[in-house]
């Protein structure tokens, strides 16, 4: 604990510095960095009383570009690192250049092309068959090490790469290759097609093969998106289709926003069927498409989320709003989620014989009006049927803003969850009180106090009391600091539909971010 308490220290004086240093210079000189170089610093230490475990995790990016050419690097240390080995990937304690890129380009964007080697991340459409990214929030970092061509010629763009991806035991092991093609030389219309094939470590298996086709186009208040993809792999085909049927599973994504002054409209529709694309071992997730579901800002609404399931879920999503002027509106918003038939390729290549079935059904309902200058009121409730956690909650919710003084504002929410578990036929409540005082832009002090009271045998009630405190403060326009101390309910944090769970915490938890 005291080398690790040590690393914090060092790295947290440092940064300070550092911050320090450039402000006081920008104070007098508006003295920077030099042209062309970029860094930042992010900073997360925790230590549980309850548990005696702390955790420690730094990200230091340093960037520089010149002209044609830039390079960059990324520091990693995680003492230890999250556990969950899928986010570890055998890196419980570790120190180390985690990430390196050197990128030479030419021309413009609409007519040139560009070179990366190294670390990269890329985006094919909407995720169906490739995304790789960073979201250090829920810890996902499947980036790939290897050659990226991005190349752009009279309306066609073409990103062309092979590359890793880290497995486990934070071994490059598995091989893919991408290529996406997308021409939007007219207007207001692109099409585009994409492919991949993932060889794994072990040659005697055949490839997983990933091809795409999607159209995009906006005619008058109509924008519409639409992906369709298939699956191929010949070992499988063989073994489980008995060579009767040429792919192994299909993905389809559409969605349509339309707009009538006021008035907005959204629609999305999902149908993933086995369309998981992983490396050998199925820690690396090659592809996220998108999760067609709603994200939710409130923390009660959070705690039941519905994970992404590439492999066996269909389903749609609609939301509505209409704006009264700049503050007042109306939101709806309405989804379902239903698990795949025996039909589908899923279900006969895992030998699964169970019917469709409900995996998540959610309404939630939201309006906000403006009294006057000074008061702000917002209201919701949200309603929620999980398959995953055999719940149904129903969850209305309150928000209060005062505004005062031009720069100062109050903030109250208040929270309350009523939730059925049909496994025990137990129903309990929970309440979740916020206040919050924000002094723009730099200063922000936040008091959360929540309750949970369940009665699991008639007359024998039980309450748990959690509560914290969270300060941030702003230094300058390069410096985010937080602390908070205190207690929290265990939860998930939800992004992208892709869900990062976090224990039952009591202690102190500091967070820097520097960017210069």
């Amino acid at each position: 604990m005291i080398k690790i308490f040590n690393t914090v220290i060092l790295s947290c004086v440092i940064s300070l510095f550092i911050t320090d240093l450039i402000f006081a210079q920008s104070l007098e000189n508006s003295i920077s960095l030099p042209i062309g170089l970029r860094l930042s610093n992010q900073l997360e230490y925790s230590y549980d009383t309850n548990s005696s475990q702390e955790i420690f995790e730094n990200w230091l990016n340093l960037d520089y570009s010149r002209g044609v050419f830039s390079t960059g690097i990324r520091f990693d240390i995680f003492q230890p690192n999250d556990p969950d080995p899928t986010i570890a990937r055998g890196k419980n304690k570790f120190a180390a250049i985690d990430y390196t890129y050197v990128q030479g380009r030419i021309g413009t964007a609409r007519k040139g092309g560009s070179i990366t080697v190294g670390n990269f991340y890329t985006i094919f459409g909407r995720g169906l068959i490739l995304k790789s990214y960073e979201n250090r929030n829920i810890r996902i970092d499947n980036n790939l090490l290897g050659v990226k061509l991005h190349g752009s010629f009279m309306g066609f763009n073409l990103i062309a790469l092979t590359g890793q991806s880290k497995n486990v035991n934070n071994e490059l092991k598995d091989i893919l290759h991408a290529v996406d093609l997308e021409y939007s030389g007219l207007s207001n219309f692109k099409i585009g097609s994409s492919f991949a094939s993932n060889q794994p470590e072990n040659t005697s298996l055949s490839r997983t093969m990933m091809t795409s086709l999607r159209t995009e186009f906006s005619i008058w208040n109509l924008d519409f998106y639409g992906e369709y993809g298939v699956k191929k792999n010949a070992d499988l085909k063989e073994k489980i289709f008995n060579n009767r049927e040429s792919i192994i599973g299909k993905g389809v994504y559409g969605s349509v926003n339309f707009y009538l002054g006021s008035f907005a409209f959204t629609g999305e529709y999902k149908y993933y069927d086995n369309y998981t694309f992983t490396n050998q071992d199925g820690t690396v997730i090659y592809n996220t498409p998108p999760a067609v579901r709603k994200e939710y800002t409130y923390i009660l609404l959070n705690r039941h989320p519905s994970p992404l399931n590439q492999s066996n879920e269909k389903g749609f999503q609609l939301e509505g709003s209409y704006y009264f002027d700049n503050t007042d509106y109306v939101s709806v918003n309405y989804g379902i989620t239903n698990t795949l038939g025996t039909d589908s390729y899923y279900k006969r290549s895992s030998g699964i014989n169970i019917s469709s079935r409900l995996a998540l059904k959610e309404a939630y309902a939201e309006g906000a009006y403006e009294l006057n200058e000074s008061l702000y009121l917002k209201g919701g409730v949200g309603y929620m049927e999980e398959l995953s956690s055999d719940t149904k909650s129903i969850t209305p919710i309150l928000e209060v803003k005062y505004y005062f003084e031009s720069i100062n504002t109050l903030k109250f929410v208040l929270e309350h969850q009523m939730v059925n578990d049909n496994s025990t036929s137990e129903s309990y409540y929970i309440d979740l009180f916020s206040v919050e005082y924000l002094r723009s832009p730099d200063f922000n002090i936040a008091l959360v106090g929540e309750v949970q009271t369940k009665e699991p045998q008639e007359g024998r009630i039980i309450r748990k009391f959690f509560g914290f405190i969270q300060i941030g403060y702003k230094l300058g326009s390069h410096t985010d600091l937080s602390l908070l101390f205190g207690s929290r309910e265990a939860g998930n944090i939800c992004i992208g539909g892709v869900c990062r769970y976090e224990p039952k915490f009591t202690g102190v938890e500091f967070k820097l971010h520097l960017r210069l």
